[in-house]
């Protein structure tokens, strides 16, 4: 049986009538974290442009999305964007491989992230490890978003764990450890320990874990806790911390909330 005689995946059909629309707040990615078995490595962190929460389905994902969100341009993304089914079979059809199906359904091809920026063309990114690419048919499914994306004046780019630079990549295995034991970090935090927090690090430009410690003595806190805190809450995209520089020579002055933070209703755990 041909590829477009096969019929979609009834799961996939009933998702596409509610998923892959809309835009900033209002868009819902097309997979969501509870929806994928659970090794640890899925996410979901607030965006800083979009004040809603974001569905990241690896580490190398929720690194992609830290660094993309923080980038001055950036004023979306959306997460698992779905290829309309009719324009990745032809696409298929077109370069002679296989549509991507399960037991002879077929599956919606999605692109990780895709992330539109100011005055500049927007961007299609597929995220993936170096190792993966190894894959033929990976590589295959990459060929399917690199044409579709292209086809519509898109920027189409491959992201690897080989494209972050050493003091970046030690910044987010540092952030990653804080999300351990948690897939929701913001529901981990309110606003008001991270602002209270914050506002304790004002006048002092010495090294935040010097800053911190000392906070943890004079509010006879646990010992940890207020760096806890700025870790947790930098992990969870909530406040802004200098990715550039390595996380031991943060100073006290580097850590600011994000414009808008406090604007969110019933606090952080709402965002959804």
């Amino acid at each position: 049986m041909l590829d477009a005689d096969k019929p979609l995946d009834p799961k996939d059909e009933k998702k596409l009538k509610t998923r892959g629309v809309g835009s900033g707040e209002s868009y819902e990615p097309f997979i969501k974290v509870h929806e994928i078995s659970s090794t640890g490595e899925s996410y979901r962190i607030r965006g800083r442009n979009t004040s809603r929460a974001h569905h990241l389905l690896s580490r190398l994902e929720f690194s992609a999305f830290l660094v993309f969100d923080r980038f001055h341009l950036t004023y979306d993304i959306k997460e698992q964007f779905p290829l309309p089914i009719a324009d990745s079979l032809r696409i298929c059809s077109r370069l002679g491989i296989k549509h991507p199906q399960i037991r002879n359904k077929l599956k919606v091809v999605t692109t990780d992230l895709v992330v539109e920026l100011k005055n500049k063309p927007s961007i299609a990114i597929a995220v993936k490890y170096a190792s993966d690419l190894d894959n033929l048919r990976t590589v295959e499914k990459l060929q399917i978003e690199k044409l579709y994306w292209e086809e519509r004046d898109y920027e189409w780019k491959l992201f690897t764990d080989q494209e972050i630079p050493a003091i970046v990549k030690e910044n987010l295995e540092w952030l990653h450890a804080a999300s351990l034991n948690s897939h929701d970090l913001y529901e981990e935090l309110s606003f008001e320990d991270i602002s209270t927090v914050v506002s304790r690090l004002s006048g002092s430009d010495k090294k935040l874990a010097t800053v911190c410690a000392a906070l943890d003595d004079q509010y006879e806190c646990s010992a940890g806790f207020h760096i806890g805190v700025i870790r947790n809450a930098a992990a969870a995209n909530l406040i802004d911390v200098p990715l550039d520089i390595v996380f031991r020579n943060w100073r006290a002055t580097d850590v600011s909330i994000i414009v808008g933070l406090d604007s969110i209703n019933g606090g952080l755990s709402d965002v959804s």
